[in-house]
Parts: C-alpha cells; structure tokens; sequence
C-alpha cells in the first residue's frame, strides 16, 4: 500500500504540475522528482593532475553528490554507473592501493604521462551500514575490498571500472545527507512515533518535498508492521514550496471520506515531520480544500499532543530499589505499602507510566516472582517461578484514561508478557522472539514508552534494538539489529532517553555511559570524570536528568559535557533507579 501511496507522489511530481483544479488562491508550481532537485546541488570536478590512487579517494568522497561523483568517470563508466542508489556508509579511513600482483614500478604514479595507460586500484573499506530504499539506516560492519580500473584519458586519470554502488565516509555522510524525523502511529492510533531517515542536504530548497516523499512512502521496512500511518494511500499534486506570502503548501489527494479525527492525524503526521527542515506554516488541502474546514494554516501549536502518554508526569519523579525495599529516588523514603516495608524481598521493580501501578521481581527461597498491581497497595503473585528474571518494563496504557494492562520481563532466558485477564488477574504468555535466537540470551529488555519497539541487552554485551509486531493473536520481536556493534562489546544496562535515543551503561572504561540512535548511527559519550567504574545500572526519560549506578554511589547528570552529582538518597552501589515506563 505505501509503494503505492509514493508511486502516487512521483506520478504527481511529474505530470500534474498544470492541473486545472490546483485551488486558485495557492499559486501553482512546477514540480519536480527527487532527482532533479538533486541535480541543482552544488557540483565540483576533480582536482586536476591527480595520480589514480588519490583520484579513487577523492571519487569516494565525493560520492554523496552523485552529479560530482560522475565527472571522475569515463563517458563509458558514466553510462553503467547507478550513481543515485543509496549508498553504503563506510569509515572515514580507507585505502587505495595498488593490486598485491602488481609491481610497483607499473603503479598510477609510474604511467602519469601515458595516454591510455591503465592501472587497477584496490579499494580497502570499512562498512558501517547502508541506506535502504526507504532511506532509513541499516547498521552493518565488516571488511570489504573492490578492484576499480582506471585509465588515463585526455591528460587525466578516469575511472573506467568503478566500485558497485556507492560509497560514501561517515563523515562525508554527514555533510551530503540530513537526518530527518517522518512521524506515524502506534497501532492503537493514540501516539506519534518518530521514524528516523536521512535526505539529500542540498539543495535545502528541495528539503520539505524530499521529506514529504519519504513520509509518502510509510514506516521504515524495520519499523513497517509496528507503526500505522493515516497519511497512507493519499498522495499530491505538487512538491511542497512556497506560496507568494512564504507559506509551504501540501496539496493532498485523494482524501476522500477521512474523518475529522484521521485529517488531524494527518495534520499531526505533516506538522511534525516538516517542523525539522522549515519555520514556515503550512497550509495543508485536501481535495483542493482545507484539509479541515476552517483550519488552513498549521503550526506545531495547532496539533495535539499524541506523546503526552510517553512521557511521565513530574509527580512521578522516579524511585529505587535496594536492600529489599522500593524507595522514592529524590528523598529515599520507603514508598507505602508492601514493596516498601520489608514485605516483599524486591530485587528489581518499574512503575507504570502513568505511576499508578507497579511490577515487582521478589525472591522466594531460591526462586524469582512477579507482582503486578496498584502503586501503594498489596501486589498480585503472578503464576511463574524463574531462576533468572530480568526488570520488568511496562507497556503504555493503550485507552486514555485506562490503566496500563501488560507488562514484559525475560524469564529463564524467554520473553514474556504478563497481561491483565478480564476477571482482573494476571498471566503470563510467551513473545515470539525467535528472531532473537542467534543474538544469544537477552540479559535485560526495555520497551519504549510508544510501545513499538525493544531495546536489549545480551549476555554478549550487545546492544540490540527490535520491533514490536503486534497480530491478531501473537506479539513477536522482529527484525533485530545490534547497534554499534564494534564499539559496543560490554554493555551493562539500558533505558529510553526518549522514544528515538538510547541511554546505554557500559562495563567499558573508556565509554562508560552512552547515548545512542536508535538505528545505531550516532553515538555520544557523557563525561565521565565523576564515575567509579564499573557502572551498574541507569535509567531515562523525555525531559529527565540520566540517572546511573556506579561502583560507589547513584549519580545524576542534564546532559552531554555536564558534571554528574550524587543523589543524595540513592541508596548506594547496590541500587537500581528506574523512571516509570
């Protein structure tokens, strides 16, 4: 359905541009496919009288523009190279050598003055990961080498044979591509997830409709069985420019009979994908009208808040377990009830996100249990025994004003859901997680606070991050992928920061405390000058300082380059702090 939805778009950008009934108070627009904006971005030829080898180099990195990368090409190569596929993303360092077989003395720098010579140049990178179609970044290392044949042609080195596809550093990535957040929902249509993709930065004219066509085409393939997207099946009859008064213009159609209640879904989908790349208001038609009678210009403050469910409220600052007991995490005080009088044996513990319920591992003996039930009140056993038991994580509440009815843990070494029954009782039922089997067992498990997705830590030390896939009558975890996996080797604990970044704990010295996209492309270090290794635990949340357990105490931090402080009240290395969610 999405394919067609983005078909729909391209057909528009390149035939309806004259449509008769384009509303006549919006000025029309020449409209154009992706491709010809991209042609409009800077171009730069090669440097001149460069050897093969540093000619290679110099193709790679400038890679990102395709229009530049085809002056380093022959005529012939020019006509075989598919130089507008997404490209594959490798490390900054790279080689460009000459084949082992070939004696040096027959190298680039020997033939310069030859007219025809040739020369076989070994590309030697590093794979970081690639853009797939739906622009979208697919983490994958490893080591690759391509033979690339050039030749000396009027005076100048040109590559004859070029590399497949296209290579481009992480740092030249960075420059020629934008990372841009498309918005849709989660399966119940309450909340706004964020998708993250990556356009051609230039030229920035091009930047809305190029982010427009990718919202078209509908939740990354990762994120596509998780996520709902009102906008699906509707397409345009012009890219989104601006009108004579600066405004950005989306003309929508077909919409057909969508209900008031889908437009300001898709209103929400269109404000929030385009706040990252224009300060303009938009004016959002549908069918050549107001895509809401009496609503024609948009802003971020026209919107509904659909995240408000994911992030906790301040009166529920955050609590801890230690010694037993469940505490508040600001003060240190026992929270009321039996999880925080010495009741119960806790040993870990997370409050819903609204923070009127909770979930409680407890030991018994030598066994593990769950408790569910109302904050402050006495907790239902849950019918399992476990030997191991990872913190519980909550699944958001899916009716507003309903309190939140599941609640995931990993048990044994198997993912499971604890639900909420119709007689008011709790049972557990197994998650689908096979697509896990090869990553090893799953040492701790997060849900975001949307629900749509798991972010893991594995006996390994791996950081792994999966979709939630909700059927009919199964939920599974698919299409796992480990993040960071060659800087990453010995991560201790994780949580959301927010629903699109990772705070991750590591047993590393040199990177102790992480914050990582959740596709695994940037990672950022906390300072790390106030910490005793090794680290224990940490938690997170939208709008919340990062909260960790070190080897001596529980210490806090805002943000990036800031000083962690001791809490207080954390109750010491022993502790485990947690956020609701």
């Amino acid at each position: 359905m999405r394919r067609r939805a983005h078909a729909v778009l391209l057909l528009a950008l390149l035939v309806i541009a004259g449509c008769a009934n384009i509303p006549e108070e919006s000025t029309p627009h020449a409209v154009r496919d992706e491709q010809q904006l991209v042609t409009e971005a800077p171009v730069s030829p090669p440097t001149p009288n460069l050897n093969a080898f540093d000619l290679v180099r110099e193709f790679v990195r400038r890679s990102g523009n395709p229009e530049s990368a085809k002056l380093y090409l022959t005529e012939r190569a020019q006509s075989s190279w598919i130089g507008d596929t997404k490209p594959t993303i490798i490390d900054d360092i790279f080689g460009s050598v000459p084949l082992p077989s070939e004696n040096a003395r027959e190298s680039a720098e020997d033939q310069g003055g030859v007219e025809g010579a040739r020369v076989t140049v070994l590309l030697r990178v590093t794979l970081l990961g690639r853009l797939g179609p739906d622009s979208a970044f697919l983490p994958g290392v490893g080591e690759a080498e391509h033979r690339v044949g050039v030749v000396r042609e009027n005076g100048q080195w040109r590559i004859d044979d070029p590399p497949p596809g296209v290579f481009v550093t992480r740092s030249d990535f960075n420059v020629s591509y934008r990372p841009v957040t498309v918005y849709f929902f989660d399966p119940d249509l309450r909340i706004t997830v964020p998708d993250q993709r990556y356009v051609l930065a230039e030229p920035e004219s091009g930047l809305p409709t190029r982010v427009f066509s990718v919202l078209l085409y509908g939740p990354s393939d990762s994120m596509a069985r998780s996520l709902d997207s009102p906008i699906e099946d509707v397409g345009s009859r012009t890219n989104v420019v601006p009108d004579a008064d600066g405004t950005l213009v989306v003309d929508l159609v077909p919409l057909g009979d969508k209900s008031k209640e889908q437009r300001e879904m898709i209103a929400a989908q269109l404000v929030l994908s385009l706040q990252e790349v224009t300060s303009n208001r938009l004016r959002i038609k549908g069918d050549g009208q107001d895509l809401i009678d009496g609503h024609g210009d948009w802003r971020l403050s026209d919107i509904k808040q659909y995240d408000a469910a994911t992030k906790p409220s301040t009166d529920t600052p955050g609590l801890v377990s230690s010694g037993g007991r469940l505490r508040t995490l600001l003060d240190g005080k026992p929270v009321p009830g039996p999880a925080g009088d010495g009741q119960y044996n806790v040993v870990s513990a997370a409050q819903s996100i609204d923070g009127r319920q909770l979930a409680v591992v407890t030991k018994v003996g030598e066994q593990l249990r769950l408790r569910v039930g109302r904050y402050g009140e006495p907790l239902q056993e849950v019918d399992f025994d476990a030997t191991t038991m990872s913190r519980p994580t909550w699944r958001v509440s899916t009716a507003e004003g309903q309190d939140a009815s599941e609640v995931w843990t990993v048990e044994d070494g198997n993912v499971v859901r604890v639900v909420r029954t119709g007689d008011e009782t709790w049972k557990s039922v197994e998650v689908n997680a096979s697509a896990l089997d090869s990553f090893g067992a799953i040492h701790e498990l997060r849900l975001s606070r949307d629900g749509t997705r798991a972010a893991m830590i594995t006996s390994a030390g791996k950081l792994v991050v999966a979709a939630v896939v909700r059927d009919k009558d199964s939920v599974s975890l698919a299409l796992p992928r480990t993040l960071q996996p060659r800087t990453i080797v010995d991560a201790v604990g994780v949580d959301w920061l927010n629903q699109h970044t990772l705070a991750v704990v590591t047993g590393q010295v040199s990177m102790p405390v992480l914050r990582v996209s959740v596709d695994g492309l940037t990672m950022d270090l906390y300072d790390s000058n106030n910490l005793q290794f090794p680290m224990h635990a940490v938690t997170a949340a939208p709008e919340r300082n990062v909260v960790v357990t070190d080897n001596a105490a529980v210490l806090l931090v805002g943000g990036l380059g800031q000083v962690w402080r001791q809490v207080q009240n954390g109750q010491g290395p022993t502790a485990i702090p947690f956020y609701p969610g």
